[in-house]
This record gives C-alpha cells, structure tokens and sequence, in this order.
C-alpha cells in the first residue's frame, strides 16, 4: 500500500513538473520577444559580395550584387541589391523589401529596372527544407522556423547596417517595405529600427491568428480541429511576439502606409483589423485601398499598382527627422 502510495506520489510530482515546464515553455512561444531581437543583431563583421554584373538595358545601366552578411551574434543574411550606377557624390533613396518566403531576396526583381532607386531584398534566414509536406515533416522543422522567426527583423536591420555605409545610399531616404507574409516582421523591424525613415506594409495581416485560421482552411477543413491547430501553430511560431498591431502602434511618428486589397483572397477582414482602427486614430499611420487580388509574382498588374503607390510617396515625401534606435513597443 505506502508503495503504490509512494509511487502515485512520484508519478503524479514529476507530472507537475512536466506541467510547469510546458506552462513556462508556451509562456515564452507567447513572451515578448524584444530583448532578444535586439541582441541578436549584433554588428556586421563580415561580407561576401558578388557583383553580377553591370546590366544594360537601362539607359544608364544598373547593378546587381548579392551579398552575404554576417554579424557577430552569428546571424547571417543573404542580399541582393538592384541599384542605378550612381555618379560621383550621388545618393540614391534605398527601398529594403521582404516578400514571400520563395521570392526572398529575388524580389528586387520584380521591382524592375532601378530608375533612381535602389531596390534591396533579403532571404529569410531559414536553414530548413522549403517543401513541407504533412503535419509530420512541418513539425520537424519547427526549431528551424522558429529561429527564422526570430531572425528576420534583425537580420534586416543587418542588411541596413551594409546599406547606409554604401557612399550611393540616402540615409534621410530608406525606406522598409513588407509584403505579405513580410508584413508581421518588418513592422517589427520597422519599430525596433528608427533608421528605417518609413515603414509600408502591403496586403499583411493585423491579426495574424486570424491570418493562420484563414489559411489553414484547406488542410484543415473541420472547424474545430483548425481552431485547435491555429492555436498549436500561433503558439510554436511565435505569433504572439510578432503581433502586427502592437508594433504599428510603436512606428510613430515615423510614417507608416497600409496597404490592403478589397478582393485579397489570402486576407479576410477580420485578419486585417485592427490597423484600420490605429489609421484612423493615428495620423503618422495611412491605410490606402487598392482594387484587386492578393498581391503574387504571377500578378505583375498587381505589382505594378503597388509599386506605383510606393513611389509616388518616396519621390515626393520630405522624410521625416533623423532619430536614434530602439523605441519600446509595449
């Protein structure tokens, strides 16, 4: 009897045990994760440049260099950078994009030719497989996706430390632009990072569960299982720490432009809100509509409205004051 006893009493402490430390490991999935993304971007210690080449389609040509970077943290972040070949003493207005995670640095060619501009782009910082079939083969690269997570925003911070020491870079005129799944992290970088002169988040989610539950429907079709795998994903990607919103609302008085789609298939109105709310009571913040579907690189119409409507602003906008680094979100 005081044995079973004694071994109900073992059983049942190191369950308590295994219950607190699930308890404090989804407390950090949920935690702010601030600290950490700060010091992750350490400083820039090493580059390898590839200098494609010096193209000729445009009248003055332009040129095309992928980079490695490298910090001391140990973060690492590939670039690829599209610039005009600039004169002597010329500075250019510098656009760093982060799209879709296949289009990754190869976005700065759906910019097109640089006329004026340098467009840059990142690859997400993810050493994992890209062909995730199945809840099995998703689960096993969980730690890779979320070290990703946690990688993004610094290591966009990282490609601006290489940016703005270029002689051919405005540092009063750069400019971080998120697109889609983008969005979540270069608000984060956007708020973190006060040398991003403005921030545009294109047809990205508010709410990013919300965002997840949307888009779980096909392998998840039964309501209550997609509920509850929303909140097993939200929970192991660090969703919590990525909360569009809360890093809008840290943006100001820097500029911020939302840009959303009024057929975006990939977006329902519920995975927007509430940045429509923070427009309208914050005037640093712009919400501008665009007609049509989800932005994709098959859309070129698309592409090409939005680019249009960035532009527009960078070519005539005064920016805003040169300020320091490292407003508190919360």
């Amino acid at each position: 009897m005081r044995r079973r006893r004694a071994i109900a009493i073992g059983v049942g402490a190191g369950l308590a045990v295994i219950v607190a430390a699930l308890a404090v490991w989804i407390a950090d999935m949920r935690s702010e994760q601030r600290d950490r993304l700060i010091a992750r971007h350490g400083a820039l210690v090493a580059t390898t440049e590839d200098i494609a080449e010096t193209t000729a389609t445009a009248p003055d040509g332009y040129v095309d260099e992928t980079l490695s970077l490298t910090a001391d943290t140990g973060l690492g972040v590939e670039l690829r950078v599209r610039r005009p070949e600039a004169a002597p003493g010329e500075r250019v207005p510098v656009l760093l994009l982060l799209g879709g995670h296949r289009t990754g640095k190869d976005a700065v060619e759906l910019a097109g030719a640089p006329d004026g501009i340098a467009y840059a782009a990142i690859d997400y910082p993810y050493e994992g497989s890209h062909r995730l079939r199945g809840l099995s083969q998703i689960l096993r690269a969980i730690p890779d996706i979320q070290q990703a997570f946690l990688d993004t925003p610094p290591a966009l911070s990282l490609a601006l430390d290489w940016l703005l020491a270029q002689p051919w870079a405005d540092p009063a005129r750069t400019e971080l632009v998120g697109v889609s799944l983008g969005v979540p992290f270069a608000a984060a970088a956007g708020a973190l990072d006060e040398r991003f002169r403005r921030v545009w988040l294109i047809h990205g989610a508010g709410d990013n569960r919300a965002w997840l539950k949307h888009n779980l429907r096909e392998d998840f079709p039964v309501d209550w299982r997609r509920a509850v795998m929303t909140e097993f994903f939200y929970t192991l990607i660090y969703a919590e720490s990525f909360r569009t919103a809360r890093w809008v609302e840290a943006i100001p008085p820097r500029p911020a432009v939302i840009i959303a789609a009024r057929e975006d298939e990939r977006l329902p109105p519920e995975a927007l809100e509430p940045l429509p709310a923070i427009a309208a009571r914050e005037p640093a913040v712009d919400l501008l509509w665009t007609e049509g579907l989800h932005i994709e690189p098959d859309r070129p119409e698309v592409i090409r409205q939005l680019l249009d409507l960035v532009l527009v602003r960078v070519r005539q906008d005064p920016p805003p004051p040169v300020t320091s680094i490292g407003p508190d979100p919360r």
